[in-house]
């Protein structure tokens, strides 16, 4: 059996990690202060912004932060949405949505951060593979409109295909990369001083 003197000193420690516990948990509290409302409010707005896009392609949608208290490493955006009218909105992932549906929440999600982040361009690649026409013209619509408004970045969309007749605004550029053995012969006849504007075609 442990002595008097033994217990004390277990008791005595036991206190100071508990006052210890507490401090440490105070200054958590006191960091999470500083910088949760303003993600919370980075969120919702996203969240604004996603809903409103979404409700014009497909029915719902939301975008929220996934909390857990304490476990800051568990923290993440949740993106729900639902493409019927019967049903309910359900966390984006392999198992609820289909190829196609996942491209079109994934894109107006990055649409959604366009007037948020700070970079001076974005690239999405072969977005639109997998998306039926319909969708597949309404989120170029989306992404155009997007795009071209000012003090954003520059997004460069790179895909083998586009639908024909899809409207542009005079911020956008299609450039055509002319590329195969079949290049060979009228490419002699650009100087290289014409093959840019050659290529190069802004709508």
């Amino acid at each position: 059996m442990a002595s008097n003197s033994q217990i004390g000193n277990m008791e005595s420690k036991l206190e100071e990690d508990v006052e210890k516990q507490r401090r440490c948990l105070e200054e958590i509290d006191e960091l999470k202060a500083r910088w949760l409302p303003t993600l919370r409010n980075l969120v919702a707005q996203i969240n604004d912004t996603f809903s409103r896009n979404f409700q014009e392609m497909a029915v719902a949608g939301e975008v929220s932060l996934d909390e857990h208290d304490k476990d800051f490493d568990q923290y993440g955006i949740l993106i729900k949405v639902k493409f019927r009218q019967a049903g309910e909105l359900k966390v984006l992932s392999a198992h609820h949505q289909s190829g196609g549906e996942r491209s079109v929440s994934t894109i107006l999600y990055l649409v959604s951060l366009q007037d948020l982040t700070n970079c001076p361009f974005r690239v999405v690649d072969e977005i639109n593979q997998g998306m039926d026409p319909i969708n597949e013209r309404k989120m170029f619509q989306q992404l155009v409109r997007a795009a071209s408004q000012p003090n954003t970045p520059q997004c460069f969309l790179l895909t083998p295909k586009l639908l024909p007749d899809l409207e542009y605004s005079e911020a956008c550029s299609i450039l055509n990369i002319m590329n195969g053995p079949w290049i060979e012969q009228p490419s002699k006849v650009w100087s290289s001083g014409d093959c840019w504007s050659a290529v190069r075609c802004v709508v």
